[in-house]
């Protein structure tokens, strides 16, 4: 295996049998300190079913959002554990730009050796947006996105049933991250308007069927006001995704105050609900990457929900 560890290794992902292969095989326990401060020459693991804990101090909440956050750190090496025959984990951490795929066997308590290994072969890191100017080319003749030549690899239905959050239908997890990324830069390559929305829905303490029943009133909301070419996601238990291809500032404006006048209504008999939403749009100087467009969505969410009253919060006002 190329995995080497000059100064810590870190953990993402449930306790069990693969962290204590991964243990084995790095020679002891992983590091105390949190994931999100690893530092140059230390190796993180990353289990591609990993849920909560650690994940939360990524945006996106789920296992590629932390392997693309962590490539962002020069020197970090950043390996996704997947479990044997699992090839869209395989396929995802390849578009996330992990080092490498470290294959779990559940049979043997093993992991494999690492299946495609660039870094630790010396191969040159390529950054994200270089990666998808070499491609998008290619996509675009074929009329592919880059989610679409995912699908390619893998029957479609079991690549949805994986992108697909199960109590509302709508994509959740990698899609988002993955669309984020497509849209962004087509929006920069071909200088047109892209709007980010977060709708919080402002549900407070629910029981669970209450908060199924809601979340379902909710989703029907957000897909009658999405257009074909928009993207919607869960971005978080109680946060949903809009991206807004070719919409500036007015028109992202006039449909989250429709969206969020709609939720109110809709779920007006489940008692007070104060949805909120933070809105960024580009271009914009204040904005010069997809990281900062994210930023600037959540901290304007923050300032909405801030308020106590909700509404809407944009990064121009």
């Amino acid at each position: 295996m190329h995995v080497t560890t000059n100064k810590r290794w870190f953990w993402i992902g449930p306790e069990g049998a693969a962290r204590e292969a991964a243990a084995a095989l790095l020679g002891g326990p992983p590091a105390s300190a949190a994931p999100r401060g690893a530092a140059a020459g230390d190796v993180v693991l990353v289990h591609a079913q990993a849920a909560g804990g650690a994940l939360q101090e990524f945006a996106g909440g789920h296992a590629f959002a932390a392997v693309r956050a962590l490539k962002d750190v020069k020197g970090v090496a950043v390996y996704v554990v997947v479990v044997v025959g699992d090839r869209i984990g395989t396929q995802m951490a390849r578009f996330c730009l992990a080092d490498g795929v470290l294959p779990f066997d559940p049979a043997t308590g093993q992991l494999g050796r690492d299946e495609f290994g660039g870094a630790a072969r010396g191969g040159r890191k390529v950054a994200v947006d270089s990666l998808l100017a070499k491609l998008e080319p290619q996509l675009a003749a074929r009329g592919e996105s880059s989610l679409q030549r995912l699908l390619r690899f893998e029957r479609e239905d079991s690549l949805l049933t994986r992108l697909q959050d199960p109590e509302t239908g709508l994509f959740d997890g990698p899609y988002a991250t993955l669309k984020l990324d497509e849209e962004w830069k087509r929006a920069h390559r071909f200088h047109q308007p892209l709007s980010l929305l977060l709708i919080d829905l402002g549900l407070g303490e629910r029981g669970d069927a209450e908060r199924r029943g809601m979340l379902a009133e909710a989703s029907g909301v957000f897909l009658n006001e999405c257009r074909d070419i928009d993207v919607l996601a869960r971005f978080a238990p109680t946060i949903f995704l809009f991206l807004l291809p070719g919409t500036g500032q007015d028109g992202a404006e006039v449909l989250a105050r429709r969206i969020l006048a709609s939720l109110r209504g809709r779920l007006a008999s489940y008692g007070e609900v104060r949805p909120s939403c933070g809105i960024c749009s580009v271009p914009s100087s204040e904005v010069p990457d997809r990281r900062a467009f994210l930023g600037l969505a959540e901290a304007c969410l923050r300032r909405a929900e801030a308020s106590g009253a909700g509404g809407v919060c944009t990064s121009w006002q």
